[in-house]
C-alpha cells in the first residue's frame, strides 16, 4: 500500500505541448530515488527525443539527479513554487490588503524582458513592500531568491538559453492533483495506481493529439503572410503565433532605432525580428529548416535521429 505523502511525480514534456508522459512512485524523496526513476525514463527515450528543458522546485536531491541523468538539458526554477515559499515563510503578506498588489508585482519581476526592466521593477517591488511595513519579506526575497537564483526564473536572464516558455511545473502539479482525485483515500493498492495513471497519461494523448491535428488543418488570419508560406500546416499553431508577434514588433524596432535582442531564436528556438526582416527583403519565405523540431513535431510517431 502506498501512502501519498510519501508519493512524488516526476513530470516531463512532449514536444508541441507540455504533459507528464511518466510517472514515478518513490517512497523517498532522495537523490538516488530520482536518479534511478530518472535512469529508468532516459531507457525508454530515444536519444534525440530527450528532455531539452527541466522545470523543478529548489529540491537539490532532483536538481542534482536530472544534471546527472540530463546533463545537456536547460535547467529552471518553477515560480510558482518560489511563490508559495515565499507564501509559506511570509504569510502575512496575503492577510494584507496589498496581496493583489505584491502578486502582481512580483510576476511583473519575474516576466521582465529586459534587465534595466528587472532593476526597475525590483526597486517597485522593494517600495512596495517597504511602505506597508515588509522590510523583512523583501530581504528573504533578495536574499533567498534573486541573489541566488534570479538567472533561473527571471525572463530576461533565462532568455540566452533554450527554455520554450517553460517557467512552472503547474501542468505535472494540475494532473499530480487530477490523479489523487480519482484515487479512494490514501491508501492504495499498486494495481488501482497503475491502471489510473495509465487512464490518465491516455486521456492527456487524446488532449494532444488533437492540437496536433488543428495545427496541421488550421491557418489564424493573422498567421497566413507570405513570409510564413512554407511554415503553414508544419508547425504548431503557437509558434506561428509567437512568429507573428516578433514579425509585428519589426516597424516599432526600426521607429525607435532599437536592435533586435534575438531572444525568440535563443529560447524559443524561432526566428527573432531580425531573421525575419531578412526574409522580408530577400522576399523569400522563412524555411521549414529555421524552425526547432520542437515546434515541428505533430505526431506521436519515434523520431528518427
Amino acid at each position: 500500500m502506498y501512502k501519498w505523502p510519501f508519493v512524488q511525480y516526476i513530470g516531463m514534456t512532449s514536444t508541441s505541448k507540455s504533459f507528464c508522459i511518466a510517472h514515478a512512485v518513490l517512497l523517498r524523496e532522495r537523490q538516488t530515488d530520482f536518479t534511478c526513476a530518472l535512469e529508468h525514463l532516459k531507457g525508454m527515450l530515444e536519444d534525440s527525443i530527450e528532455p531539452r528543458i527541466i522545470v523543478t522546485d529548489r529540491d537539490s536531491a532532483l536538481m542534482n539527479s536530472c544534471k546527472q541523468v540530463f546533463p545537456n538539458a536547460t535547467r529552471n526554477l518553477c515560480r510558482w513554487h518560489i511563490r508559495e515559499n515565499i507564501k509559506k515563510k511570509w504569510k502575512g503578506i496575503y492577510d494584507s490588503e496589498a496581496r493583489e498588489d505584491f502578486a502582481l508585482l512580483w510576476t511583473v519581476l519575474c516576466e521582465s524582458p529586459t534587465f534595466d526592466e528587472y532593476e526597475y521593477n525590483c526597486l517597485k517591488l522593494q517600495e512596495m513592500l517597504f511602505k506597508i511595513g515588509k522590510e523583512k519579506v523583501w530581504d528573504y526575497i533578495h536574499d533567498s531568491w534573486l541573489l541566488r537564483d534570479k538567472e533561473n526564473f527571471v525572463s530576461c536572464l533565462m532568455a540566452d538559453r533554450l527554455n520554450f516558455g517553460e517557467s512552472t511545473t503547474n501542468r505535472v502539479e494540475s494532473q499530480h492533483a487530477n490523479l489523487k482525485r480519482h484515487l479512494n483515500g490514501a491508501n492504495n493498492t499498486l494495481h488501482a495506481l497503475v491502471a489510473y495513471t495509465i487512464e490518465l497519461i491516455e486521456a492527456q494523448k487524446i488532449e494532444i493529439g488533437a492540437t496536433f491535428e488543428k495545427s496541421r488543418i488550421t491557418l489564424k488570419r493573422d498567421h497566413n503572410l507570405q513570409v510564413f508560406y512554407k511554415l503553414h500546416y508544419k508547425v504548431s499553431i503557437k509558434a506561428l503565433t509567437l512568429l507573428e508577434k516578433e514579425y509585428g514588433k519589426l516597424d516599432k524596432m526600426i521607429q525607435s532605432g532599437h536592435t533586435c535582442r534575438h531572444q525568440l531564436r535563443t529560447s524559443m528556438g524561432l526566428p527573432c525580428a531580425c531573421e525575419v526582416e531578412r526574409h522580408l527583403d530577400t522576399l523569400v519565405p522563412i524555411p521549414l529548416k529555421s524552425i526547432d523540431p520542437f515546434w515541428r513535431k505533430l505526431d506521436f510517431d519515434p523520431v528518427v535521429p
